[in-house]
């Protein structure tokens, strides 16, 4: 008989927003496709708005709880009961998340490429955007979504996505691993060399854009510059109080004028603006 998952809760309640997730690893099988699963519930009364930001990170959840309502950073709103689903890709741009005041869900964390595997098409038609699994998948997506709201614990739910995860990646095949490695050096480190990436992916700078948009939906200029604002939003949300200067160097900035211009370009506010958005406890940030 299999041991139980270890499962770890974090939680928050400043007496006005409060949360609690409840995070565990996928099945060893599927450790190199999945990062982890975060069932969540949340009660703000502070705010009924987040902004996500831009980012080099892809997204599908379940809602568990009231309906939501998602906007993509393409400016289209889709609405989700409890029970349904939705997949996001790379977005340059901000999106909101809404609710009533109260949510619930579980978050798949994972590689980018595992997204286009779920969704069985290329991350790049779902880049900017906030879309419908069902709509991608089909009818499976509600029946999961209805045992995940039957599953007695969390526990039971990781086990249900496990099995999903596992069924999806058997009707699938990996994409070029040239392009999947390419993402993971432009993130690490954003000033590195287009041209060396081609090279080094044995491709013509020109086949090596095109084949790069073509499955992320971003240029690899485009990504490398999201993956440096991003650098800088991971650490203002971690430390708030440290000074833009020292966060802007850290993140791969020229100078404070060349954070300011990328935050807004990416966030549409300043840095101090976008500052003053961020949610105690890790919750992300405010839209006004």
């Amino acid at each position: 008989m299999d041991s139980p998952r270890p499962i770890t809760i974090r939680a928050h309640d400043d007496g006005v927003n409060r949360w609690r997730m409840a995070e565990a690893r996928p099945a060893s099988a599927l450790a190199r496709h999945v990062r982890s699963y975060s069932a969540y519930d949340e009660t703000t009364t502070g705010f009924t708005a987040r902004r996500e930001l831009a980012s080099t990170g892809v997204v599908v959840i379940f809602n568990l709880g009231a309906p939501v309502e998602l906007t993509g950073a393409d400016g289209a709103a889709i609405a989700l009961d409890a029970g349904e689903a939705f997949a996001a890709g790379f977005a340059d741009g901000t999106s909101i998340s809404r609710s009533g005041g109260s949510q619930s869900g579980i978050h798949i964390f994972m590689p980018w490429a595992t997204l286009g595997r779920l969704c069985g098409c290329p991350v790049s038609e779902v880049a900017n955007r906030v879309v419908r699994l069902d709509d991608l998948i089909g009818g499976r997506v509600s029946d999961l979504g209805g045992r995940l709201m039957e599953a007695g614990n969390d526990g039971q739910r990781f086990a249900l996505l496990d099995a999903f995860v596992m069924d999806r990646l058997g009707e699938s095949e990996a994409m070029d691993g040239r392009i999947t490695a390419a993402v993971a050096r432009l993130r690490a480190r954003p000033d590195k060399s287009i041209r060396a990436l081609a090279d080094w992916a044995g491709w013509s700078p020109r086949h090596f854009l095109q084949r790069f948009r073509d499955e992320t939906g971003l240029a690899p200029a485009r990504f490398a510059r999201l993956a440096r604002f991003e650098h800088f939003t991971a650490a203002i949300a971690a430390d708030p109080d440290a000074r833009l200067a020292d966060i802007a160097q850290d993140s791969g900035f020229y100078d404070e004028p060349h954070l300011a211009r990328e935050v807004r370009a990416f966030a549409g506010v300043t840095p101090g603006e976008l500052r003053a958005r961020i949610i105690p406890g890790g919750g992300g940030f405010v839209d006004s």
